[in-house]
């Protein structure tokens, strides 16, 4: 009987795989299965795989065309013959050899379809489960915990699942490139209901640099997958994995998905603004405007902002303070300082006389020229207030610099 059949796609992974595959090997458990799909590979995986088979009949090598991991991992769910089945990839591998058998016997005398281990090695360094991070090591032999809990959607590869369990729900990959990892598992666990843990460290995982891993088209199917996730996690009330989700487009990946934008395809602008559509749905403001979105304006409002200031005779900066002098130096270091003729406040006493080397002057002094025109860098809770202030002294010619803008310079490395 096989126990455990583990599912491994491999891609052009000729340098690792046979490190992969013998971790598995190592295993104490040995009523096991490795099942190799080779997607396409162009070099000398297949080869090094057939290497290994010989004299080792449980090691099994399907290939097809190039269709992704995803598809490849559904291919390995339907050939194996493990009554469980685990996901590594080619380049990662195995690194405690007793993990496979604790889970495999958790999940046996606990009667769940599913069993996470505990920790796992990245780059040499052992962590904790993600969302697991609050289990004592203690506590985590024979005990059952619901996913509504915890509500995680990464790290896949550091589960056991019941094969039976997935064909018959149908909880197959998605067919995307990039993030279809995190859909499974979600599908996965959410229909499970519940998942024990053991307190083992089974995989090592060769992080790889993010941006290496994305283009455009990866990068769309990112955010194709996040919105799925999205999309589930408000129609099944999963606060915490919307509120994950939600964080994963506006910082984990924001950068990301605006560098692999380009100016001939709106797929990605048309994405964002979907994921914009139903993050405003459950707003009750219904104006947010979600952060990659907002970081693109701002690109464009700083070229505008940019390109205004070089085609006027001098400004003044109304506001001395970390901001004022963080703006003076952006603009110094796009070759507009010259153009800063002073600062401005409200009340010279308290302040230092310069800033920069910058005059600073009271704004109702009346020592700014009428070509002047004043920018208030100051922070967004105050510039109404400064605006009032403006148009009582009698100023015409000022403009409010966006107080997300603001910021932004302020903690940028450029000018710390």
């Amino acid at each position: 009987m096989v126990k455990i059949s583990i599912i491994i796609p491999v891609y052009n992974d000729s340098v690792y795989v046979t490190q992969c595959i013998q971790s598995v090997l190592n295993q104490t458990l040995k009523e096991i299965e490795i099942v190799c799909i080779d997607d396409g590979s162009t070099d000398d995986s297949a080869r090094l795989i057939e290497r290994m088979m010989q004299g080792e009949e449980r090691i099994v090598l399907l290939q097809q065309r190039n269709q992704g991991p995803g598809i490849a991992r559904n291919e390995g769910i339907r050939k194996a013959k493990g009554k469980y089945v685990a996901f590594l990839d080619a380049d990662d591998y195995y690194l405690e050899t007793e993990a496979l058998e604790k889970m495999y016997c958790a999940c046996e005398e606990n009667h769940v379809a599913v069993c996470a281990c505990l920790r796992w090695c990245i780059n040499g360094r052992i962590v904790k489960t993600e969302k697991l991070e609050s289990l004592e090591e203690n506590q985590t032999e024979r005990q059952i915990f619901s996913y509504m809990d915890f509500q995680m959607d990464y790290n896949y590869i550091n589960y056991l699942f019941l094969r039976d369990f997935l064909v018959e729900r149908e909880l197959w990959f998605p067919p995307y490139y990039r993030f279809e990892d995190p859909l499974f598992l979600v599908h996965v666990l959410y229909s499970a209901k519940q998942f024990t843990v053991v307190n083992a460290c089974l995989y090592y995982y060769r992080f790889p640099v993010v941006e290496t891993r994305f283009e455009l088209y990866s990068s769309i199917q990112l955010l194709q997958g996040l919105i799925d996730n999205l999309l589930f996690a408000r129609k099944h009330k999963l606060t915490l994995l919307y509120k994950t989700t939600l964080w994963r487009i506006e910082y984990e990946y924001a950068d990301v998905i605006l560098k692999n934008m380009v100016p001939n395809d709106s797929n990605i602008l048309k994405l964002l603004i979907e994921i914009n559509h139903i993050v405003n749905s459950e707003n009750e403001k219904k104006e947010y405007i979600i952060r990659p979105l907002r970081k693109l304006m701002l690109n464009q409002c700083e070229k505008n902002l940019l390109r205004k200031i070089r085609g006027q005779k001098g400004i003044a900066l109304y506001g001395a303070g970390e901001l004022g002098r963080a703006f003076y130096i952006y603009l110094r270091k796009n070759a507009l300082g010259d153009r800063v003729s002073c600062f401005l406040v409200s009340d010279i006493k308290g302040n230092d006389n310069y800033v920069e080397n910058v005059p600073v002057h009271e704004a109702g002094e009346g020592r700014c020229g009428e070509d002047i025109t004043v920018y208030v860098t100051a922070d967004g809770k105050y510039q109404k207030e400064i605006e009032e202030y403006l148009k009582e002294k009698g100023f015409k010619n000022y403009e409010l610099v966006d107080d997300e803008l603001l910021h932004i310079i302020a903690d940028s490395s450029i000018i710390s």
